[in-house]
């Protein structure tokens, strides 16, 4: 049987500590998976994820989360959330309270503020700092006029696709979590502010169960970071999960993920992680430029594992 285990993406590696001890002490890998997450979001240092996130065009944070259940196939998500501390645990309440999946903006808050979610001031000196810097480059100086033309206007006469290479790496991301319990059970987290300086109101794949986070006892979990545009064009996660199904190895079904983003021909990378019910585990990325990685722990480690996965190419 194997060894109940939580596994991450980018810098999680240091919060898996939290999912590790609840499986050690008999708890859900939803129970797992919550807690590292929530740990990223209290990062001030993340700048992609909860606390610190880089606000959108108008300045405001708007946070993105879901949560999923590999036995159940229930999941909890929420989009362009603003004030609460923690997301993830507001899609965990979706998850097990409401009679919906996914909840959005100021529905996603009143639910989340029924709940009794905590609130707070998700802004920092590093957030402020990053979008002052944006708008001065963008108005040399000058008033924002902050109406919906404007959003319109700016787009295209600035090209907001290339804002998407000049950010700096730490600028975007997303948190990815998974783990496997003692019975077996799977479960998915996935927490992120979304693309820096994004257009109020977009949601990436981050909250869309089947393009960024999906789970099935049966087969594994997959979830991605990246450019959530192309996960939910190709539905990426729950692909992942197909080709399993259908008989590919975790290692071989992120490969033709990856190939499947590359034959979208457009700008911006992903990247997955995955693993399937015998606890074998892969991550794979686009991108030439950088290695691809995850973190791993099992429950009866002292310290998370760093594991290298694959670089796709076109």
């Amino acid at each position: 049987m194997v060894k109940p285990f939580i596994m991450g993406t980018r810098n999680a590696g240091q919060f898996l500590y939290a999912g590790a001890e609840n499986l050690r002490d008999g708890g859900s890998a939803l129970d797992a998976v919550e807690a590292a997450t929530r740990l990223v979001e209290s990062n001030p240092d993340d700048t992609s994820v909860g606390l610190s996130g880089i606000p959108n065009l108008f300045g405001v944070q708007e946070m993105d989360a879901s949560i999923m259940c590999g036995r159940t196939l229930g999941a909890g998500t929420v989009g362009a959330v603003k004030g609460f501390l923690h997301p993830i645990s507001v899609a965990r309440k979706v998850l097990e309270e409401a009679p919906h999946v996914m909840l959005v903006a100021e529905g996603a808050e009143l639910f989340a503020r029924a709940m009794g979610m905590e609130e707070g001031d998700l802004s920092t000196d590093t957030s402020r700092k990053v979008y002052e810097t944006f708008v001065k480059d963008a108005f040399e100086h000058e008033e924002i006029d902050e109406s919906q033309q404007w959003i319109v206007n700016y787009a295209r006469s600035q090209n907001m696709r290339e804002w998407y290479d000049r950010l700096a790496d730490h600028h975007h991301g997303t948190v990815n979590v998974m783990a496997m319990d003692e019975n077996g059970d799977i479960a998915s987290a996935v927490s992120t502010s979304g693309t820096a300086l994004k257009f109020p109101g977009r949601l990436g794949d981050s909250p869309i169960i089947g393009a960024g986070n999906y789970c099935d006892n049966r087969y594994g979990a997959a979830c991605c970071t990246g450019r959530g545009e192309l996960a939910i064009r190709n539905s990426t996660a729950r692909t992942i999960i197909h080709y399993m199904e259908d008989g590919l190895s975790a290692r071989e079904a992120a490969f033709r993920a990856m190939k499947d983003i590359h034959a979208l021909k457009t700008y911006g990378g992903m990247n997955c992680i995955v693993f399937d019910p015998k606890g074998n585990t892969v991550s794979a990325t686009t991108r030439e430029d950088r290695e691809s990685v995850h973190w791993y722990m099992a429950s009866d480690m002292k310290e998370p594992e760093l594991r290298t996965g694959i670089n796709v190419k076109p």
